[in-house]
């Protein structure tokens, strides 16, 4: 344990995805998002991959923004890395504003807990309805 600092906050996206306007979640639904597997979780360049100066052409995994758990049944906004996501489909202009959007709601600090750690703890999170750092 650090003599100070280190927590981890959750924030929760099960709330996240309750909360957000209606209008947007029906603008939103079924479209696709880009994870990007150029940098990893620390924003450095991955070994073997070229720096991506346009996010719609950022390798990497296609899933949906919302997505339903597969044993809650609760639908939640999944939302990966913000660094060259984009919203698949959409000009690059109009996903960036969105994206900008969600991750303002998905981080707002109501939905958000923090660990402070202490010797001895464990910590279990489930990634499908939370994001962390």
């Amino acid at each position: 344990l650090p003599p100070s600092g280190g927590n981890t906050y959750f924030a929760n996206q099960y709330l996240a995805y309750d909360t957000l306007a209606p209008e947007l979640k029906k603008r939103l639904e079924g479209r696709m998002l880009i994870h990007d597997e150029t940098y990893n979780s620390a924003g450095q360049l991955r070994k073997g991959f070229k720096e991506v100066t346009d996010p719609r052409e950022a390798p990497g995994a296609r899933h949906p923004i919302f997505r339903t758990h597969p044993i809650t049944g609760k639908r939640a906004l999944y939302l990966g890395r913000r660094r060259n996501g984009y919203i698949l489909g959409l000009p690059l202009e109009e996903s960036e504003r969105l994206l900008d959007a969600l991750w303002a709601h998905a981080s707002r600090p109501e939905f958000v807990w923090g660990q402070e750690w202490q010797l001895g703890d464990t910590l279990i999170w489930d990634n499908r309805c939370l994001i962390h750092r």
